[in-house]
């Protein structure tokens, strides 16, 4: 038996299909909906946007999990307005002087920029510093 998703009331029937997936109508609040639950988890959205992390394409993910390119987008917008909202409430530490750690890609990275100034966020436990690599001028 469905139950509808905008009032929780049991008393639904049948009203059509769309696409080939059944619709229902809730005789209570007279909204319609999808007789199968939402198809796609937080899991699925994570991975999707995993591989979109990973250079996979929009279209190789919508083909992976069978949706269209514009849903795979919107899942990665989604997360993209999570984030910023997220780092809107984020305040690191910034501090001039660091813990003592190994420096090995990044300052490989930073002898290649040598004009402009870089920025590197060091995350340790439950803290996190803002660094600050000052640029070579010569």
């Amino acid at each position: 038996m469905s139950i509808c998703p905008h009032c929780q009331s049991n008393k639904v029937r049948k009203n059509g299909k769309n696409r080939g997936t059944q619709r229902m109508l809730c005789t209570n609040c007279g909204k319609t909906f999808p007789q199968k639950p939402k198809r796609y988890t937080k899991e699925d959205k994570y991975k999707a946007l995993m591989m979109y992390l990973n250079n996979v394409g929009i279209r190789k993910i919508a083909l992976f999990f069978g949706v269209s390119a514009t849903a795979v987008l919107k899942w990665i917008k989604n997360a993209h307005v999570l984030l910023q909202e997220l780092l809107a409430n984020f305040n690191p530490l910034v501090s001039d002087k660091a813990d003592i750690i190994e420096l090995d890609e990044i300052y490989t990275y930073v002898k290649k920029r040598k004009i402009e100034q870089s920025y590197g966020l060091l995350i340790l436990d439950d803290r996190c510093v803002l660094l600050h690599l000052p640029s070579e001028k010569g």
